[in-house]
């Protein structure tokens, strides 16, 4: 049977008074915070994390950060590190979240601030092929599987080329592609969708744009997330400096940049470089500026 809202949060008042934990909010997520309580779910918890499904929708996810966490763009972060935290809850168990705080058993988490997430910029100076060929030189020993550079190149390509049908086709084919909270496949795919924002690729990027939207019901919520950020350049700062510093062909920054990335992760890292690459391949390969980039047509009018 399902406990009402109401006696939860009676509950949890009884269970004595909790203590109050500061958290700075994104404003990717503030609005949801600010929202009325209601349940969500625990997705994970981790030393670092805690990742709660919001009853909204299959994409919305608010993670709790700990002050040691990857700073993910829709995060509430705490000051406190991992060592001194006790999450008091599992996998599949559900606290409350609203009026701008996460109730936990015993803890409330308190937003009495915003933070700014890392976002992708658009890189303004021209780079030629050249500086591109040596950035992919660069990224090549840290990008992980061939076959999954590949992928990216493609869907790149077809993004760049407006082959709408084409674009459905790859997209469909890496989101959910893998395992875990993140997928090689979405990872892949967030490069893809950073590294055309920062090429200033806007036509391609809404091609894109439109294929992952469609098609996040088919991976985790926790991916399907920071998928949908990604779309408008958000990502972890490590990220966004190895992003800005390969489409700059900025060699030594991104030589700097890589180590924390690979970090990323089993293998998330490695994958989102993967995508960069296959996504910087397909600038070069097309020979296109970011500004000549055709207009989608319609499907019939050209072979996907």
């Amino acid at each position: 049977m399902t406990v009402p809202l109401t006696v939860r949060i009676a509950r949890l008042a009884r269970a004595g008074t909790p203590e109050r934990w500061p958290a700075a909010v994104s404003p990717l997520t503030a609005r949801a915070l600010q929202a009325p309580p209601r349940p969500a779910r625990v997705l994970a918890a981790l030393p670092t994390a805690l990742y709660l499904l919001l009853p909204e929708g299959h994409d919305h996810v608010l993670p709790v950060l700990a002050a040691d966490a990857l700073r993910l763009p829709t995060g509430l972060r705490l000051a406190t590190p991992s060592a001194e935290l006790v999450w008091r809850v599992d996998q599949r168990d559900e606290v409350v979240v609203g009026e701008g705080r996460v109730r936990l058993p015993g803890a409330d988490l308190l937003a009495v601030r915003t933070w700014r997430p890392a976002r992708v910029p658009v890189v303004q100076e021209r780079v030629e092929a050249a500086g591109l060929q040596a950035t992919l030189a660069a990224l090549e020993p840290a990008t992980g599987a061939a076959v999954l550079r590949e992928l990216a190149r493609d869907v790149a390509t077809a993004a760049l080329l407006a082959r709408t049908g084409r674009v459905a086709r790859l997209v469909g084919g890496l989101v959910g592609a893998g395992r875990g909270l993140t997928p090689s496949g979405d990872d892949a795919l967030c490069g893809v969708l950073l590294g055309l924002r920062a090429a200033g690729a806007v036509p391609a990027g809404r091609q894109l744009e439109v294929a992952v939207r469609r098609g996040v019901g088919a991976t985790t919520s926790l991916s399907a997330s920071l998928l949908l950020a990604a779309i408008d350049g958000y990502a972890v700062p490590e990220v966004v400096d190895a992003v800005g510093s390969a489409v700059r062909a900025d060699t030594a920054a991104l030589a700097s940049a890589m180590p924390s990335v690979l970090a990323i992760g089993h293998s998330s890292g490695a994958d989102l470089l993967a995508g960069l690459a296959g996504t910087l391949d397909a600038l070069c390969r097309t020979g296109l500026p970011s500004s000549d980039h055709p207009h989608p047509q319609p499907e019939g009018a050209r072979r996907a």
